[in-house]
């Protein structure tokens, strides 16, 4: 996460939880308590939140589907005038081909693909049933998870922004009209393609980083396979022991992303909206929109000031999660910026990695310390986060 990004969480930490939550409790359209997030101020300014994030997604999507649609048409056309194939079309300008002993082969990826699919299809009728989602509904989200990640990898690529989140929203609009008032299964698809989205996106930056230290795409391949496999299980037993330790959602994990799915989710079967909480979404839409299109123009001039542009998606994170979060990464966004321009500026080595083995360490020891903590609180039946922190 960089600076700027950094500087756009806490702005919108400022509005939501300094402008915003204040004049929702005072005005009486969020009653309960501040941190309730169905009838608190942090459940009020939810909704705003959404709505920067779709706006601002949709818009900042909206070059990148026209630039794929307008390539697929060139290619299209060339392809019927006898010209070059559409695949030889579409990587004319691309000179970094590997040989072909170093790529998966074709074969590996259709079985594969196929495989996973029917697999995931299956596995997802297994636990959520017919009541959830459809077999058929669940092959369609893989298919629009497939075609989303197209523009998150292309948007990730030139702004170093996955915008995951307003995929994943476009995905429950979708199926708010395949399988209307279904919960479940809406938050299900919206997942499948947001999940597809991100890990594209990081497989992406995996695999260019691979190449450009001229690793194998194939090593790699297998090598992601390997670690996909073993944190299965490393996930399922961590998520079991914190949900042993510590109430999800809690205090001490709000899980505020949850509330943005089942909340849209909501949305789109009843209608219901807390009070006067349309008019902010509204408002914050329209202003987020024109600064998206703003920022994305000034991106692709190259002008050098299109990064300080606040990000909505990040803008909106800030209303999301509590001051005690963004403020820790403005913190550490200073720290990281000051190092950079000061301090390892023009040094040679390893003078700019040295910060990152830094920071790894700090998330590294708190991730190994925390996991230890809700350990000692399960085999103790101790309150969970007071008896070991």
């Amino acid at each position: 996460m960089g600076f700027p990004t950094t500087l756009s969480m806490n702005l919108g930490m400022l509005v939501g939880w300094g402008i915003l939550s204040p004049i929702s409790k005072h005005a009486g359209w969020a009653p309960g308590p501040v941190g309730d997030m169905t009838t608190g101020a942090r459940g009020w300014i939810l909704w705003t939140a959404l709505a920067i994030m779709c706006s601002d997604s949709l818009i900042s999507l909206a070059p990148v589907v026209g630039e794929i649609v307008g390539r697929v048409s060139q290619s299209i056309r060339q392809h019927h005038g006898g010209d070059d194939s559409v695949a030889e079309v579409m990587s004319k300008d691309d000179d970094e081909i590997e040989s072909e002993d170093r790529l998966v082969s074709t074969r590996t990826v259709v079985w594969g693909l196929m495989g996973s699919i029917t697999l995931g299809t299956i596995l997802v009728w297994l636990v959520f049933g017919h009541e959830g989602i459809k077999p058929w509904a669940t092959l369609v989200g893989f298919l629009l998870g497939g075609l989303l990640s197209i523009l998150g990898v292309r948007a990730l690529g030139e702004t170093d922004l996955n915008p995951v989140s307003g995929l994943g929203k476009i995905s429950q609009l979708l199926f708010a009209v395949l399988q209307p008032g279904n919960i479940v299964a809406n938050i299900i698809a919206g997942g499948v393609a947001e999940a597809g989205a991100q890990q594209a996106g990081d497989l992406m930056q995996d695999l260019k980083t691979g190449h450009l230290i001229g690793a194998s795409p194939k090593a790699q391949f297998y090598g992601q396979l390997i670690g996909s496999t073993l944190s299965i299980f490393v996930t399922v037993t961590a998520y079991s022991l914190y949900q042993n330790a510590y109430p999800i959602p809690g205090p001490s994990f709000p899980a505020p992303t949850a509330y943005v799915w089942l909340s849209l989710a909501r949305l789109l079967r009843d209608g219901d909206l807390p009070e006067k909480s349309g008019v902010f979404m509204l408002a914050s839409a329209i202003i987020f929109g024109l600064n998206s299109a703003y920022k994305t123009a000034t991106f692709r001039r190259g002008l050098w000031y299109a990064k300080w542009i606040p990000s909505g998606v990040a803008f909106a994170i800030g209303f999301l999660n509590t001051p005690s979060f963004s403020l820790a990464r403005l913190v550490g966004g200073i720290v990281e910026y000051v190092y950079h321009t000061r301090l390892a500026k023009g040094g040679a080595g390893g003078a700019n990695i040295r910060l990152i083995v830094i920071a790894s360490g700090f998330v590294l020891g708190e991730g190994v310390l925390a996991a230890m903590d809700a350990a000692m609180a399960c085999a103790e039946d101790a309150e969970p986060g007071v008896a070991y922190t």
